[in-house]
């Protein structure tokens, strides 16, 4: 797969707040080929159930607007990563790293060799073991 974006600087990335912003691009500096090509602000779920009496361009706005959406998705070769990004590796990381590599899964069938991964300049303490056991790589920026 190929990502609309490639990996590198860019003027502003979608949805991300400056902390984020911090972390992915010393990331990219540190990293600069870890990734062949990303997409940021990833759509995956359902999204929320619409009111049947709105016209349908409306419904289907309100659908993507509550859709669920992951930070980056970036290509390696046949690897497909889920990417958190944020200060900390913390326990509401933990969850949403979890739900956003289900909901991808779920959405994209076709896609295997999904890897989740969280990229922090920091982890909470006690959770190295909990990210470990679910397969999260943790990558430090």
């Amino acid at each position: 797969m190929t990502g609309r974006f490639p990996f590198q600087k860019l003027a502003k990335y979608p949805h991300m707040k400056p902390e984020d912003i911090a972390v992915w691009e010393r990331f990219l500096h540190m990293m600069p080929s870890f990734f062949d090509s990303v997409d940021y602000d990833v759509a995956v779920g359902k999204g929320a159930p619409q009111n049947p009496e709105h016209p349908e361009n409306i419904q289907a706005d309100g659908k993507i607007l509550t859709r669920k959406k992951i930070d980056v998705v970036g290509y390696a070769g046949d690897r497909t990563y889920i990417v958190e990004v944020g200060p900390i590796a913390d326990m509401r990381k933990l969850g949403q790293i979890l739900a956003y590599t289900r909901l991808f899964k779920v959405n994209r069938p076709d896609v295997s060799n999904v890897i989740p991964m969280v990229l922090c300049g920091a982890i909470e303490r006690e959770l190295e073991d909990d990210f470990a056991g679910h397969g999260i790589l943790v990558e430090f920026a």
